[in-house]
């Protein structure tokens, strides 16, 4: 009998996880300050668009309002002031869409939002892999912003979201549900669309979790 020991055909494969194992090891954990700073950065781009189209839409109400109600002031000419703001409050509207877009996209490309560019972070899988645009967007922002919008609970769970950064794995609940994690980006370099060799090729439209 040959002292080689042959290899069973019949025994089930065997997934070979080195490369996992060596990628999620080189990662390097985003610190609590940057992704702070990120979320400030991805909420007040909006919130000032908001204020400017709420201000650029109040301000000529208010004005017709008293032409309204004050006898003797006569309504405003076309052209004027009431025109300009809402004119402003229509491009706000479309900056702030454009905005949405471009994150969209950086999502989509990079696994980060506008403000996770800036701070050089990035979303990747517990192991270390690309995070698809479909699970972004439905298990890590849908959730939290479904049980957001229930009364009296919605608060809890927005408030209780972001502190649990400061529990030890520094996973957020959302990064619960999703199964993701928070790195910087220069140790994630390969988890990005057009990083990853695997999703060379692919059909972009594909949704898969």
């Amino acid at each position: 009998m040959s002292g080689v020991i042959e290899q069973n055909r019949f025994a089930p494969p065997r997934a070979d996880v080195e490369d996992s194992i060596e990628a999620e090891a080189g990662l390097v954990e985003a610190g609590r300050g940057e992704r702070f700073l990120a979320a400030l950065i991805d909420g007040l781009v909006p919130t000032i668009v908001v204020i400017a189209i709420l201000v650029a839409v109040a301000i000529p109400a208010y004005e017709n309002y008293q032409q309204q109600h004050v006898p003797g002031i006569a309504p405003p000419p076309l052209g004027s002031g009431h025109h300009v703001t809402s004119t402003l409050a229509w491009l706000g509207g479309f900056a702030l869409l454009g905005y949405f877009i471009y994150s969209a996209a950086l999502v989509y490309l990079y696994g980060q939002t506008f403000g996770k560019r800036a701070m050089g972070i990035r979303v990747v899988r517990t192991d270390g892999s690309r995070v698809a645009f479909s699970r972004f967007i439905f298990l890590r922002w849908l959730p939290i912003a479904m049980i957001g919008s229930i009364p009296f609970v919605g608060w809890i769970a927005s408030l209780l979201d972001p502190l649990l950064i400061f529990r030890e794995s520094r996973l957020c609940l959302h990064d619960d549900i999703a199964s993701t994690r928070v790195v910087t980006a220069a140790s994630s370099a390969d988890a990005t669309l057009r990083g990853d060799p695997k999703y060379a090729g692919a059909n972009l439209r594909t949704i898969n979790f």
